[in-house]
């Protein structure tokens, strides 16, 4: 476990302006919704929730998918893969780096609502709700960008990343294990406090075994070509 802490803790390090500017942003938002009146309605701030939700969701793919490219690119890959860390760790490394990105920015987006809809019982179950359920889609979809970018360019992956996890917004009624990303977004108030326990167990157990499909793969690719 040790490799991968390092693995995802190196991946932060890299991407600390990103991840700086991903926190900045839900406060950002947050600050134009109240200017100038001062003041927010419910209905606006579960507008502009849903869109940061959703905006998150897709960064994190383009996230994950970019990663793999990028340590190819600097060669870096080479290096880390050099010191007795499988390729499993590896992934791990970068899909857990990801995740404590997701985490971060829902975060911040969980403190920016509460500083626009003011603190109370419900509003803390709604804003646990959509850290976990942002967390877990963000989680879902990088970990299928991350698949896809062992064999397509990370622009690509990302893109189909993205659409397999939202293309099931279209149908009435998502099937949870096919589609967790919708069933965890799908609600029409990001700001209720109900979380799909069926949805989040698919999107984990999922994320894992699509992980592990990537190793396979990756095991598979030769690390030591250049892309340039």
């Amino acid at each position: 476990m040790t490799p991968i802490l390092l693995l995802a803790k190196s991946f932060l390090r890299q991407n600390r302006w990103l991840l700086l500017a991903l926190v900045a942003w839900p406060f950002l938002m947050g600050a134009f919704l109240l200017f100038p009146q001062q003041a927010a309605r419910r209905e606006d701030v579960s507008e502009i929730v849903q869109m940061e939700v959703r905006y998150g969701v897709i960064v994190m793919a383009f996230l994950a998918s970019s990663a793999i490219h990028n340590e190819k690119r600097s060669r870096r890959i080479i290096g880390v893969l050099s010191k007795a860390v499988s390729r499993e760790q590896y992934l791990g490394g970068l899909l857990l780096g990801t995740a404590y990105f997701a985490m971060a920015y829902f975060a911040a987006t969980g403190a920016a609502t509460l500083r626009l809809v003011g603190a109370s019982n419900h509003f803390g179950s709604a804003i646990f709700a959509l850290f976990l359920c942002g967390t877990l889609a963000s989680l879902w979809t990088a970990s299928v960008a991350l698949f896809l970018s062992t064999v397509l360019h990370p622009f690509f992956a990302a893109a189909l990343a993205a659409a397999l996890a939202f293309a099931p917004f279209a149908f009435p009624s998502p099937n949870p294990f096919v589609a967790p990303v919708a069933v965890l977004l799908n609600g029409s108030d990001p700001l209720a406090t109900s979380v799909p326990f069926t949805a989040t167990i698919a999107a984990a157990t999922e994320a894992a075994v699509i992980l592990l499909l990537a190793a396979q793969v990756f095991i598979r690719r030769d690390v030591t070509v250049s892309i340039e």
